[in-house]
């Protein structure tokens, strides 16, 4: 009666963590959930005391964790497509672009797409080609291409 019993205690708790996974999202959850539903699932085969089922759900929860961990770092290594995606300024180094005003006194600008940069460099007219060297702030190293 006690595995019986308690088994669906088990096995609605882990309903309601995964469900709350998808309110708090935050990975967390999940697993401790899979580790609840996985000691639900076991109790409903081998009845156990409350606190085999305590100790049985620790070891759960510990392995799900530590399976979790190794899913995300795995993720986290994976090589993206877009490596300067919230890095724009990088991702313009080594580019060439035509002048939108002239580099006097060291400071000019470049259209780029939609945006106007500021560019540091030596004294250029306007419409000569630049090549981005390198990025200080939100402002562009640019050299004559």
């Amino acid at each position: 009666m006690i595995g019986l019993a308690s088994h669906w205690s088990w096995m609605i708790g882990g309903i309601v963590l995964l469900a709350l996974e998808t309110i708090a999202p935050g990975i967390f959850l999940f697993w401790v959930g899979l580790a609840t539903l996985a000691t639900g699932l076991l109790l409903w085969i081998l009845p156990l005391s409350f606190t085999a089922q305590l100790l049985l759900f620790a070891i759960l929860g510990f392995v799900a964790i530590l399976i979790g961990r190794r899913v995300q770092g795995q993720q986290k290594d994976e090589v993206t497509d877009a490596p300067h995606l919230n890095e724009r300024g990088k991702a313009l180094v080594g580019r060439v672009f035509i002048l939108e005003t002239a580099i006097d006194n060291g400071v000019g600008s470049v259209k780029i797409d939609d945006s106007v940069w500021r560019v540091i460099g030596d004294d250029l007219p306007a419409g000569d080609k630049i090549r981005v060297t390198g990025i200080e702030g939100s402002t562009l190293v640019v050299i004559a291409a």
